[in-house]
């Protein structure tokens, strides 16, 4: 039977709207730290895994603790780099493994205070300066009690350059690009305190993305891709001059 024509553009408008929502489905948000180098260069990271995945991401840049709160109710798919701590701390959330980047935590000081740090314990001494949130930085200095916790990292490296703290506790590929932005002089890494691996994350109604996720990881770790995808990132990054 024919089908009337007044129904046709009915059916080709659902057809439409169907598969314009299997392409938004697709579309995966998530939330970064803000304002960190590291975060900003694991998002294009990412963006290449996820794209090789056969997936989209939309990612907002927001303070890491409200990034933890929107991907623990929900509101984001997941979060773009987290340490493990961050994993173990928040259990209910999906690690994807392997570790797809890497950051290093790094204590920055005044040159002209003449302070080395080798351990945890070093830094008892000192006035320690951390941004709220961040998670590599709360582990590195987890029970001192000489801590000044800040809201951003400009305001830590200003504390900094003005002695309100002796000491600064960032990722090092963050500090050199914030010092560089505010035009601080005599300010420089003075230990590091820690390597660590960085995961994505996803929240629980997700998890079905983690397979996907983990054979592209895993694939370009093992033909030598990823090496050289993360180094091409982190060079056009750095002569890009934008903000993270």
């Amino acid at each position: 039977m024919r089908r009337p024509d007044f129904l046709r553009p009915t059916v080709l408008g659902a057809v439409l709207v169907a598969c314009s929502a299997t392409v938004f489905a697709q579309d995966i948000n998530l939330a970064r730290n803000e304002k960190a180098t590291e975060q900003a260069i694991a998002t294009l990271l990412l963006t290449d895994i996820y794209k090789r995945a056969g997936l989209t991401i939309k990612v907002q840049p927001l303070p890491g603790a409200r990034a933890n709160a929107m991907t623990l109710s929900g509101e984001k798919d997941g979060e773009v780099a987290r340490i493990q701590a961050y994993a173990t701390k928040n259990a209910s959330l999906i690690k994807v493994e392997p570790a797809y980047y890497y950051l290093t935590t790094t204590a920055f000081a005044r040159v002209d205070k003449g302070i080395t740090i080798t351990s945890k314990d070093d830094l008892k001494k000192y006035k320690v300066g951390l941004v709220r949130g961040i998670a590599h930085a709360e582990a590195a200095t987890e029970g001192l009690t000489n801590l000044q916790v800040v809201s951003d990292y400009d305001q830590m490296y200003q504390m900094l350059d003005a002695g309100r703290i002796d000491v600064a506790i960032d990722a090092g590929a963050n500090a050199p690009y914030v010092v560089n932005k505010l035009k601080l002089k005599g300010i420089k890494a003075v230990g590091e305190l820690a390597r660590l691996e960085l995961f994505t994350m996803l929240n629980p109604g997700k998890k079905d993305l983690a397979p996907k996720l983990s054979a592209v990881i895993r694939s370009l770790k093992d033909s030598g891709e990823l090496t050289k995808l993360t180094k091409q990132h982190q060079d056009d990054f750095i002569k890009s001059g934008i903000a993270p």
